[in-house]
């Protein structure tokens, strides 16, 4: 399936986008992307989750809702799948409840939307940063 943003980029950082709203995504790809993060998009888990079998992403940043499952989800999808990179939830409908639930399963930030730009990108940053 296609995907946005595919040319991949061995030098930047990998970061995997999962978010269903087709202008937030396309912002979100662009926003990354222009700090020099190679990025690919996609609407929905199924297809993300595939896309992270086949070349493991440096950072997850996906969406709390999702058309097909929601992001702390496909997050335990992920890592019950192998995979032990950093990640970023999004929300809309952002509380504390779910933000208390998103870093006990694991997520290393979480950002309500509207977003901060500069925020998520230097979190972006420091956390593939700091894996490598």
């Amino acid at each position: 399936m296609p995907n946005e943003g595919a040319h991949h980029r061995a030098d930047f950082p990998r970061i995997l986008i999962v978010e269903d709203d087709p202008a937030v995504r396309r912002s979100l790809l662009l926003l990354l992307k222009g700090r020099g993060f190679d990025v690919v998009a996609y609407p929905a888990a199924a297809q993300a989750l595939a896309d992270a079998a086949a070349c493991p992403p440096a950072c997850l940043v996906t969406d709390f809702r999702l058309d097909d499952q929601d992001g702390i989800a496909l997050h335990a999808a992920m890592l019950a799948g192998g995979w032990r990179g950093p990640a970023v939830l999004i929300s809309a409908f952002g509380s504390n409840e779910l933000s208390d639930r998103a870093r006990a399963a694991g997520f290393a930030a979480v950002f309500d939307k509207p977003l901060r730009e500069h925020a998520l990108v230097d979190t972006v940053r420091r956390l593939t940063d700091a894996k490598g």
